[in-house]
């Protein structure tokens, strides 16, 4: 098994702990304004979908960036 290989593992068990954490501050409810909206969710939640949302995010720029860079070699 390669280095990398076993890193991208780490850091996906790495981001299932995480979460499992993230997921018991959700005793906490917190109001959420979104521009005309004003709705009450779980702090847990919020704090897991911009973490995942920003790992996903990050994931998909450097998949482009991969491409792009053996593509110009």
């Amino acid at each position: 098994m390669k280095l990398g290989t076993l890193f991208l593992i780490l850091t996906f068990l790495g981001t299932l702990f995480f979460s499992f954490l993230v997921i018991r501050l959700n005793g906490i409810e917190v109001p959420l304004h979104l521009l005309f909206l004003e709705i009450n969710v779980k702090l847990g939640k919020i704090i897991l979908i911009s973490f995942l949302s920003g790992f996903l995010v990050t994931i998909f720029f450097e998949i482009l960036y991969f491409y792009r860079t053996k593509k110009l070699d």
